[in-house]
C-alpha cells in the first residue's frame, strides 16, 4: 500500500514542484491532500492521518516548526520533513528540536527530498520509528549540514 502524503507550503509553486518530484515513486507514495497554511495543514493531516508530511518552515497561521510539534503530539506515527530556503544551522535544530525526521533545503529540493523520503521509508520498514536524534556535523536527517 502507498505511502500517504500532506504537502503543505504557502507557495504554490514549491507544492507543484514537490508533486512533480513524487510523480516518479507513484507506486508508494500518494498525494492525499495539500495545504497553504499550518493552521489548515493541521486540519488536513486531522482528517487524512497521513504517513508522511512535507512542510515549508516559515508560513502564515502556524509556522512548520509548530505544525511539526503538534503533529508529534497528536500523530506521532506521522513523519514529517521540514523544507526551507534557509540553510542555517539554527533552523536545522529548530526542526531537530520540533520532532521533524529530515530537513531539506529548498535549494536542493530536485536532489534531496526523494532521498529523505526513501531514508524515511526505509527506516519506518526496519522498525525505526520517530524522529531522529539532534543534528551532529552531519546534518538532520543525514544530509550534509550547509
Amino acid at each position: 500500500m502507498p505511502w500517504t502524503i500532506v504537502v503543505v507550503d504557502d507557495a504554490a509553486d514549491y507544492r507543484e514542484m514537490v508533486r512533480a518530484l513524487l510523480s516518479p515513486m507513484a507506486d508508494m507514495v500518494t498525494i492525499v491532500g495539500e495545504a497553504e497554511n499550518g493552521e489548515q495543514a493541521l486540519g488536513l493531516v486531522r482528517l487524512e492521518r497521513p504517513d508522511l508530511v512535507i512542510t515549508d518552515l516559515i508560513m502564515p497561521h502556524l509556522n512548520g516548526i509548530e505544525l511539526t510539534k503538534r503533529i508529534r503530539q497528536e500523530l506521532p506515527q506521522t513523519s514529517v520533513i521540514l523544507i526551507s530556503s534557509y540553510t542555517e544551522d539554527a533552523y536545522r535544530l529548530l526542526a531537530s528540536d520540533s520532532g521533524a525526521d529530515a530537513f531539506v533545503s529548498k535549494q536542493v529540493l530536485t536532489t534531496s527530498l526523494l532521498p529523505a523520503i526513501r531514508d524515511i521509508i526505509r527506516r519506518r520498514l526496519s522498525g525505526g520509528s520517530g524522529p531522529l536524534p539532534p543534528i551532529t556535523g552531519a546534518g538532520l536527517g543525514g544530509l550534509p549540514a550547509k
